[in-house]
């Protein structure tokens, strides 16, 4: 077959031979003691019998470069990295020092700089790191001033980056950018704005993973339980349709200009299609999708078709109109909250907010504690059809983070 890559195979030597030679950064993190995570994460993953697939965790050079020599260097790259668990079970392109310099020119920090610790196991987080992930994530050069502020968002408290990273529960970020930056990076918010197919969402969003995987020590099965994942834990990335809003942007609601660019990162446990207007999200939100937002509060997020958005508005309704409206009637009675498993499963374990009291008492339990939780974008394809979509979110405390997007004249 032509145009096969001949990947190592695990009985392989990984040896040195003559050919192409390859300096790559390694992607994984140290904590500010000097500790590798990977110490810790061949504990967890011998515990968890993950070493037959990952049988090189642990065995790298402690050194921040390492050279690779040989005919297929970048296929050696890969089923080291692989092996050795800093991947995301996809292939990845070679950090190599070329690479990772032109995504730290583009980003315009000093490849030193320490943005932070990341959670569970607190690797630090530098601009050389984050580069060196999103070399790893097919990201172009231009994607790293997103990348930078999409890291500084998960490390804000008010992410609970520990807490998505080691629930059982399948939250993700979501990350929304809404400006014109969005354009110049060919970011999707048209059809298949969630994806395939548009290098933007896919590299961005797969960075932030391999971040919250190589630094924080987000593996499954050794540090993240989450029952099943999903497939928005690859990449949960698209742009808010400017062309297509007809209310103020996301960006200017949260208090920027219609100039910036901004992202907004919150906390998504999936993805839920909604076919049809108002009603029909407001019932999906009414269900047990929205049991988390209830337990913990929080910000869920409503994405609108272009066709929805524009019958609303043309019918007078604002943006705020809508939130109401969704708050309004996206609430279950109080039977169905009582026999629903939560409730059930932690009787008397745990304090429910007032506001669900509340709700409770009135036989109404909305989804989340006030129209202000309710984050509401436009994107989707320009067609006469209702495609809709709901994310439920996990977690505490209500996280809705805004970064202004600082740029190099792109």
């Amino acid at each position: 077959m032509t145009g096969r890559i001949n990947w190592p195979t695990p009985d392989e030597p990984l040896g040195v031979s003559e050919g192409e030679t390859l300096w790559v950064l390694l992607p994984t993190g140290q904590r500010s003691t000097g500790e590798w995570i990977d110490d810790t994460l061949r504990t967890r993953a011998e515990e968890q019998g993950l070493l037959d697939r990952l049988n090189q965790v642990g065995a790298f050079p402690r050194q921040r470069i390492e050279v690779v020599r040989g005919p297929n260097a970048d296929g050696v790259v890969n089923e080291m990295f692989y092996r050795r668990g800093w991947t995301d079970g996809l292939p990845i392109v070679p950090p190599t020092t070329n690479r990772v310099d032109g995504m730290l020119r583009a980003g315009g920090q000093p490849r030193n700089k320490v943005l932070g610790e990341a959670e569970p196991l607190k690797g630090v987080v530098t601009i050389e790191k984050v580069a060196i992930n999103a070399v790893m994530a097919g990201c172009e050069d231009i994607h790293m001033p997103v990348v930078m502020a999409a890291t500084e968002a998960l490390l804000d408290p008010a992410f609970n980056l520990r807490g998505v990273q080691t629930t059982d529960e399948n939250v993700t970020p979501l990350l929304m950018l809404s400006g014109p930056l969005a354009k110049t990076l060919h970011m999707n918010s048209r059809f298949g704005a969630l994806g395939p197919g548009w290098r933007a969402n896919g590299a961005i969003g797969r960075a932030v993973r391999l971040i919250m995987h190589n630094l924080g020590g987000g593996w499954p099965a050794a540090v993240a339980f989450a029952g099943l994942g999903q497939p928005g834990r690859y990449s949960l990335c698209l742009a808010e349709d400017d062309a297509f809003n007809p209310w103020e942007s996301l960006r200017e609601e949260l208090g920027f200009t219609v100039d910036d660019s901004v992202l907004v990162v919150q906390r998504a446990e999936s993805v839920i299609n909604v076919t049809g207007g108002l009603d029909d999200i407001a019932t999906v939100m009414a269900s047990a999708t929205s049991a988390f937002s209830r337990l913990h509060g929080g910000q869920v997020a409503v994405i609108l078709a272009p066709h929805v958005a524009k019958v609303l508005a043309d019918e007078g309704l604002s943006k705020a109109d809508v939130k109401t409206y969704l708050h309004e009637h996206g609430r279950c009675t109080a039977a169905d909250f009582e026999n629903s498993w939560l409730p059930t499963r932690l009787a008397g374990k745990t304090k429910w907010p007032a506001w669900v009291k509340a709700g409770v008492a009135n036989d109404r339990v909305p989804a989340v504690k006030s129209p202000e939780n309710i984050t509401i974008i436009v994107a989707g394809g320009d067609i006469p059809i209702p495609q809709c979509a709901y994310l439920p979110t996990w977690g505490f405390p209500p996280c809705r983070i805004a970064k202004k997007i600082q740029t190099l004249g792109i």
